[in-house]
């Protein structure tokens, strides 16, 4: 049996959330788990529904939705946030990718293309539609790769800093391990979660993205205080 993608809608118009909820519903590995027409009541439902995706308005009532995206993605489900907006400007595509979302679409889009996008976005791809080739692309290389995999680590645990920044200087998971006191099967893991949520790979990758951030020269580890 198929695993669906557990979906939040949050807009504050009840018919583009009856229409985009039949559209999820009828996929085989998609399902909407909650609806939400304001930013307070979508705090509500997706501590409740504990969303994969949210599929997210920026224009809601009940106060602005920037904070809205980085609250969301403390949830216990972790999820990535979809904007589906009227709003093609740039601006607000930067301001919301730099809030955390992983992805950007007008509500414009096919209905191919928005599904396709929301599964990219499951996948932990950065995906930008403006529905006009050439300003998409413009945008899209304004922000990809850095600013979105910056903000994806400020939302790293201390932890997974403390890993992220022994990888960037290049150390293996056993060296890791040892300098940390975890099981090289901890580290693994711990490797996995980066490379999904920073889209890093390879050792070269680490070692890349630590000289692009700042985290590739040896330094002390930070011991973090006991449990």
């Amino acid at each position: 049996m198929t695993v669906k993608t557990r979906v939040l809608l949050v807009d504050d118009h009840a018919m583009v959330r009856a229409g985009v909820r039949m559209l999820l519903n009828s996929q085989p590995d998609l399902e909407v788990v909650g609806e939400a027409g304001s930013a307070p009541e979508a705090r509500v439902i997706a501590g409740r529904s504990q969303p994969q995706i949210v599929l997210l308005d920026l224009s809601l009532p009940g106060g602005p939705c920037l904070p809205l995206i980085s609250e969301l993605q403390g949830l216990s489900s972790q999820p990535q946030i979809l904007i589906l907006s009227m709003h093609d400007d740039p601006a607000y595509v930067r301001a919301a990718l730099g809030a955390g979302a992983r992805g950007y679409v007008v509500k414009t889009l096919s209905v191919d293309n928005l599904l396709q996008a929301i599964r990219d976005v499951t996948r932990g791809r950065l995906v930008i539609d403006l529905d006009d080739s050439e300003r998409t692309a413009e945008v899209f290389q304004a922000v990809q790769p850095g600013s979105a995999r910056q903000s994806a680590r400020h939302r790293l645990s201390p932890r997974e800093q403390q890993v992220l920044e022994l990888l960037c200087q290049g150390h293996s998971n056993l060296k890791i391990s040892e300098q940390l006191d975890l099981s090289p099967k901890t580290v693994a893991t711990y490797r996995a979660r980066l490379s999904e949520k920073l889209g890093l790979k390879t050792t070269a990758d680490f070692v890349k993205y630590g000289q692009d951030v700042g985290l590739s020269s040896a330094m002390p580890v930070r011991r973090l205080p006991p449990p």
